[in-house]
């Protein structure tokens, strides 16, 4: 079975978490019509929770339902990646000095282990752990903010970009640049520096969008 976020309860939740990991690592390929049939037999799933799983994986952009044809994993386009960066940009600072405020000692302490799990996980090729590592590191942040809808903005562009990362991740076999970033994050969040980590934070964007349109290109 695929590997699912803590915490989910509800059926639909479980699902929701899975089919999400599906989609972000490309095991369900962009553009791919998504056979409902077929993952109920797979996986077991009602249709019922699939259904509502379906629906909200469609509110984050990752999954289109498109009536009388079914349902459809969004594509990938260099446009809607550019759209998400420019996004993210907007708020990644202030949220970023924010967090620096308000991030637990406990939350630094993961921040820590996390860029040790991106780095093993990166030295391993293993580039599906490395996405997931991405994704729990910007998360920690998101919920560093306090802001509950601030925090969801944010966890929906990470959740949109991370098929673009990890499809240039796993294209071109190089991850240490965000890697280095993200320690250089977690050294200025220790610091309480919080100008100097939303600066870092804004240049860790722009440098992913760079990187990112220079490798879909």
């Amino acid at each position: 079975m695929p590997k699912t976020e803590p915490g989910p309860t509800r059926e639909s939740d479980r699902i929701e978490a899975e089919l999400r990991h599906l989609i972000l690592t490309l095991e369900l390929e962009p553009g791919l019509a998504v056979s409902e049939a077929a993952l109920m037999k797979q996986y077991g799933w009602g249709r019922t929770p699939l259904r509502e799983a379906f629906q909200r994986l469609a509110e984050q952009a990752l999954l289109q339902i498109i009536p009388h044809h079914g349902v459809v994993v969004t594509s990938l386009s260099v446009f809607d990646f550019i759209e998400v960066m420019d996004a993210m940009s907007l708020v990644i600072g202030p949220a970023a000095e924010l967090a620096c405020r308000q991030l637990s000692d406990e939350q630094l302490a993961e921040l820590d282990a996390l860029v040790e799990q991106g780095e093993k996980a990166s030295g391993a090729g293993d580039f599906v752990n490395v996405a997931e590592v991405d994704y729990k590191f910007h998360r920690v942040l998101a919920e560093a903010s306090s802001n509950r809808y601030l925090r969801d903005y944010l966890l929906h562009l990470h959740r949109v970009a991370t098929r673009f990362n990890f499809a240039a991740w796993k294209r071109d076999r190089n991850v240490r640049p965000s890697l280095a970033e993200h320690r250089q994050l977690a050294d200025l969040f220790r610091a309480r520096d919080g100008a100097a980590a939303g600066k870092a934070m804004r240049e860790h964007v722009e440098n992913a969008r760079l990187r990112l349109v220079g490798s879909i290109k």
